[in-house]
């Protein structure tokens, strides 16, 4: 967060007042995000040093010279840098271009792999959110934001070593909103693990910019947001208490790993690769406007990029592959029939091809992933409760093997009954760490009303 000098006083009394709140307990903080009362009135005098154009919704210049505007942080005096004077060609030949696109069957597949079907792949043919708050008549999201969370602040004391891998910095379950108002539509922590809170087909808002009320609720739908844990410690020459020094680097190879890999599904979902922006950009010229994701290396983002696209890029394998990949699955267990249909062993029904879609579908807004979530147990729970408790089954699921039995499906069911999942099942869910805090004195995930700007 940038914050004048004179404003750490105030920040270090919210600081205070979110400590004793806090105190309460894990299960109270983490119940209800939702501010408790309205946000304060976001009036914007100008639209920006990128030039947001009101009537179009797009900002100045091509998609690439938006990005060079958009995709800036803070500079060393803590003011909005210069724009880039290019992009990485990973960055360059892709945005705002509907070429280039992996297969929506290649990510799926890939994701599968990456055992992400439930949170990715099966809405890898739903479109992405619409602006206006997903009215039909206004465009599909055009913009990719990444934030970081500005926390936990340690202050004076350095960083810890273990600070990628510490499981309570990393806890996911910080940023769990079982009111579903959590803050981005994804987070991400230091060791790659991802947090779901909403859809990429939910119109959200989280930068001050589009809740001003020059737009009149234009806006939702329009950015999507991804949130990066960054912890925080106090630097020189900026003031007693501040958030101005980062990690060394500031983000890890697994994060930018998964930002790229979150760029190409909401990218491939609206059918064009998206343009990326930082929050600061967002919010410069916004009073106690945000300076994330701070120190974020734009080479590196594109390097994971690249290497993502070339795995996704990679020669399917031989047709008879998927044929012995079955044979030997039947072989292990005879209770497969022949030719046995591949089947999702996560959902009842593979999402349908964008061809196959209704006019209704592309117009009717979606429901929350929670309530999808809650839908597919519903429905399916009655099916699944028919096998005895000791039937198993293996089934191919995108040319490999899950052996799913009646306990895992329990688990399955149990699952569902939270809002938001975490999509890394190695996400330690252990103690309390990573809070966003904008600067206050102790380290917290945001949720006081007054500075959460999510709706």
């Amino acid at each position: 967060m940038r914050a004048s000098a004179n404003g750490y006083g105030s920040l270090l009394v919210a600081g205070l007042s979110c400590a004793v709140l806090f105190g309460s307990g894990h299960a109270a903080s983490s119940a209800d995000c939702k501010p408790s009362h309205p946000l304060p009135t976001i009036v914007l005098t100008n639209m920006g040093e990128c030039a947001f154009d009101p009537a179009s919704l797009v900002f100045s210049g091509t998609p690439a010279e938006q990005a060079m505007c958009l995709m800036r942080g803070m500079d060393l005096s803590r003011n909005l840098a210069p724009p880039l004077h290019g992009l990485p060609g990973a960055l360059e030949n892709r945005i705002g271009r509907s070429s280039g696109l992996p297969t929506r069957e290649a990510l799926s597949m890939f994701l599968s792999k990456q055992d992400l079907e439930w949170s990715f792949a099966a809405y890898l043919w739903q479109p992405v959110s619409r602006a206006n708050d997903n009215d039909a008549a206004y465009p599909a999201a055009r913009y990719f934001v990444i934030h970081d969370t500005s926390g936990p602040n340690y202050g004076r004391r350095s960083f810890p070593d273990d600070i990628d891998t510490d499981p309570k910095l990393n806890n996911l379950d910080n940023f769990v909103c079982s009111d579903g108002w959590g803050r981005a539509h994804v987070v991400v922590n230091r060791s790659g693990g991802m947090l779901v809170s909403h859809d990429f087909a939910i119109p959200w808002r989280q930068t001050k910019f589009e809740r001003a009320i020059n737009f009149n609720g234009a806006l939702k739908g329009l950015f999507l947001h991804v949130e990066l844990i960054q912890p925080r410690r106090t630097a020189s020459g900026h003031g007693w208490r501040n958030d101005a020094q980062t990690p060394d680097p500031a983000f890890t190879a697994a994060q930018y790993d998964r930002l790229a890999l979150l760029y190409v599904v909401a990218s491939v979902r609206a059918d064009r690769w998206l343009i990326p922006v930082f929050h600061a950009a967002l919010d410069a010229d916004i009073p106690n406007g945000h300076d994330d994701p701070l120190n974020f290396d734009v080479q590196s983002f594109a390097n994971s990029l690249d290497a993502l696209i070339e795995k996704l890029n990679a020669p399917a394998p031989p047709a008879g592959a998927a044929v012995a990949a079955a044979g030997d699955a039947q072989a292990a267990d005879p209770a497969i029939p022949p030719n046995a249909p591949w089947v999702d062993a996560q959902w009842d029904h593979p999402p349908r091809p964008a061809a196959a879609a209704s006019a209704a579908d592309a117009t009717a807004r979606p429901e929350p992933m929670h309530a999808m979530v809650a839908l597919h147990d519903q429905e399916s729970s009655g099916q699944r409760e028919t096998a005895t408790a000791e039937h198993c089954q293996t089934r191919i699921v995108k040319g490999h093997h899950r052996r799913l039995c009646d306990t895992a499906r329990a688990e399955s069911r149990e699952r569902g009954k939270h809002l938001v999942r975490s999509v890394d099942r190695h996400v330690s869910r252990q103690g309390d760490g990573a809070r966003r805090h904008r600067g206050n004195l102790h380290g917290r995930h945001e949720r006081t009303a007054s500075r959460h700007d999510g709706t």
